[in-house]
């Protein structure tokens, strides 16, 4: 008999679970502050047991996605201006971690629009166009650009279709959120921020993953030593 060339490894219940979970989040269509059906309505929806669930719930808590409260139920974490301030998910960033986060950041998210590049459906880079129009409209109203801003990098992100990566970029999103928020505090021109996603889609419909990173790179490279700079301008008054 013919041994197999690698074995295929069997993914948990709870992790399909989580996925599924996450993929509704990145979506829109669980938003934040939405509550989540009950326990057994999701047992029934996802054909699964109890055990699961609760697996699945307790590692979307750990990141931070989402809050269970005794009593009250789960709910979508609330990433708005609004929410918590102090709830950044499971990494913990402090003025001496901004670094990091950019470094971190441009890495993941480097590799990501690669493959976005390589495997977006036509419907993907349709998303992807519609989330980046979305910050156009927001900025000619006058609007709070930091939802479709995060969207934008959400669509991309989906597009790589790799759960896994995705999950690492959920993981740091109430992080990024600060990060746009402070963007948005300082007025570092979201105008140029459209700019530059426009570079990125263009390269992406263009199935050119090297460029789709350069702009990456390029965007929040610019971004993030903005971010540095002002926190350590902060530390210092």
């Amino acid at each position: 008999m013919t041994e197999p060339l690698f074995q295929v490894e069997r993914r948990r219940l709870a992790d399909q679970v989580a996925d599924q979970l996450m993929a509704l989040i990145a979506d829109g269509k669980l938003k934040p502050g939405d509550r989540l059906p009950s326990e057994l309505e999701l047992m029934k929806q996802f054909q699964v047991g109890r055990s699961s669930i609760r697996e699945a719930i307790g590692a979307l808590s750990l990141i931070g996605l989402v809050t269970v409260k005794p009593g009250q139920g789960t709910h979508v974490a609330d990433f708005s201006p609004e929410g918590d301030a102090n709830r950044i998910g499971l990494i913990g960033i402090g003025r001496e971690k901004i670094s990091e986060l950019v470094e971190a950041r441009i890495e993941l998210e480097c590799i990501i629009v690669r493959l976005a590049a390589d495997r977006a459906t036509e419907d993907d880079i349709h998303e992807i166009r519609k989330k980046h129009e979305q910050l156009k409209i927001a900025l000619i109203n006058d609007d709070e650009p930091i939802s479709s801003d995060l969207e934008f990098h959400l669509a991309v992100a989906k597009s790589c279709h790799n759960s896994v990566l995705i999950r690492f970029l959920m993981e740091l999103r109430q992080p990024i959120w600060h990060w746009m928020k402070q963007k948005a505090k300082y007025d570092w021109g979201y105008a140029k921020v459209y700019d530059q996603h426009e570079v990125i889609v263009q390269a992406i419909e263009n199935r050119d993953g090297e460029q789709a990173a350069d702009a990456l790179k390029s965007h929040l490279r610019s971004a993030g030593e903005r971010l540095i700079n002002t926190m350590r301008a902060e530390h210092d008054t």
